[in-house]
């Protein structure tokens, strides 16, 4: 009677641990279903074996059988993964937790059974015990069998890491974008096919010519903005405070315009050292190019010579004035202060031989800076075009490259992919990939050596990675 009693009290222990257990799952560490259950199963199978119940007791059939429970979530959350195409549609870390929950709640309940009814034969405890173990021993083998499985999976995908991916639509099969392998590549086919295709992506891009027109928009705004509130009357020319928070505007913008002609003269030529690897003689070949500029264009090259007075000398080294008239639209006038300019600031160009003291002195007045910077800008297009053709000798080359790459798609409709590393396995559906821009993939379709304009114009690749 008393070693009943011992068995009684040592069912209501593991009941009570097990139940203890169940309500704390939301403690188990794991982003993922299998995560989750794979931290589940250690911490239970751990708690077990640190202070085990009699092999053959009742409180034994108790903790195996949550640890059953368990693993049999674990081998339904594998099969899932493994079996389940549609990722909306499998296990998530939520659901395999409430499925464990469930589980271990119905071990639980049997456990109060057995409290409230009395405990099972010792014979039907064995062979339950039996069972749970044979279970047990078979859920670890489907586990093992099936991560087997996808480790030869990924070990096949790192095999196999470059190609071309294919992203489209076929509602017949999911309602979700269905991403395919057309092809695979050598490492040696994705390194040409990438760099022929970033070359002509960066000549196409020409970001620091956009930078440029972009500081020009943000200039042009501030200017729109101070005329729009004087030809309104909610700025008035006597309240100070305004207009010089106006002057410190225009002075930022004015800055930032000015800079971005420097930074499209320097970092083109460090683009060419660096990025494009070019020799001494491009590089020469490109400074060249933009002292020629210099040489040319007043605008261009006092412009310059402003923003180093700018930004190494004096943030006021330009005038401004508005004029406001009833007969008339207000009026905003910027100009270069020459006095400072030939007083405080060229006292030594000998770096720069091509700023000539004598342009300032001859002038009648300030240049106003405006009317510069729209001179200028119609220069830096034709400036690019020049460049590009250093920077990018091999256009012909590199356009007949992507051609290759975009017959390698074999014309299919949908967005085009490179596959830039393992993927495509039941562990890792997407692999990583590089997105290819319809607009590159249409320059180098329809470029032609003699005839760059063709190079522009929509053509089919394009239009089919951009269905």
């Amino acid at each position: 009677m008393e070693d009943e009693q011992e068995e009684v009290e040592r069912v209501r222990d593991w009941v009570g641990r097990l139940e203890g257990f169940a309500s704390a799952l939301d403690d188990i560490d794991g982003e993922t279903p299998s995560e989750f259950c794979e931290n589940a199963c250690y911490a239970w199978q751990s708690a077990v074996m640190i202070d085990p119940p009699p092999r053959t007791s009742p409180a034994m059939a108790i903790a195996l059988e949550g640890l059953n429970a368990l693993l049999q979530v674990m081998v339904a959350v594998a099969m899932d993964w493994a079996d389940t195409p549609d990722v909306r549609d499998r296990f998530t870390r939520d659901s395999a937790q409430d499925r464990s929950k469930d589980a271990l709640d119905r071990v639980v309940a049997e456990g109060h059974r057995w409290l409230d009814e009395g405990l099972p034969p010792s014979d039907d405890v064995k062979q339950r015990i039996s069972a749970v173990v044979a279970a047990v021993a078979e859920a670890k083998d489907t586990i093992e069998s099936k991560n087997a499985e996808l480790d030869t999976q990924d070990a096949e995908a790192e095999a196999d890491q470059y190609g071309a991916i294919l992203l489209y639509r076929d509602h017949r099969v999911s309602d979700a974008p269905i991403f395919t392998k057309v092809c695979s590549f050598t490492e040696e086919e994705n390194t040409r096919y990438v760099k022929a295709y970033d070359r002509l992506r960066r000549m196409l891009d020409s970001e620091l010519l956009q930078h440029i027109q972009y500081e020009s928009d943000r200039l042009m705004a501030v200017l729109i903005g101070v005329l729009r509130e004087l030809g309104s009357q909610q700025l008035s020319l006597t309240n100070y405070a305004a207009m010089d928070e106006w002057k410190r505007k225009l002075r930022s913008a004015l800055i930032s315009f000015t800079a971005a002609l420097q930074i499209h003269e320097y970092q083109t030529i460090r683009s060419a050292r660096r990025t494009l690897g070019l020799g001494r003689e491009q590089v020469d070949a490109i400074k060249q190019l933009f002292a020629d500029l210099k040489r040319e264009s007043f605008d261009y090259r006092w412009l310059e010579a402003l923003r180093d007075a700018l930004q190494h000398g004096d943030i006021n080294a330009f005038r401004w004035s508005f004029n406001v008239s009833m007969r008339s639209d207000p009026e905003v006038i910027i100009t270069m202060d020459r006095a400072y300019m030939l007083d405080d600031f060229l006292t030594d160009n000998r770096t720069k031989p091509w700023l000539k003291r004598r342009e300032l002195e001859e002038l009648d007045s300030d240049p106003n800076v405006l009317d510069m910077i729209k001179a200028v800008q119609p220069l830096m297009g034709p400036l690019q075009e020049r460049l590009d053709k250093v920077l990018y000798p091999n256009t012909a080359q590199d356009a007949a490259t992507v051609r290759e790459l975009i017959g390698r798609f074999e014309g299919r409709q949908g967005a085009y992919y490179l596959q830039t590393g393992p993927g495509f396995t039941r562990r890792r559906l997407a692999p990583p990939q590089m997105p290819l821009e319809p607009r590159v993939l249409g320059f180098a379709d329809t470029y032609q050596a003699d005839d760059e304009e063709g190079g522009h114009e929509d053509c089919d690749a394009g239009n089919a990675a951009a269905s």
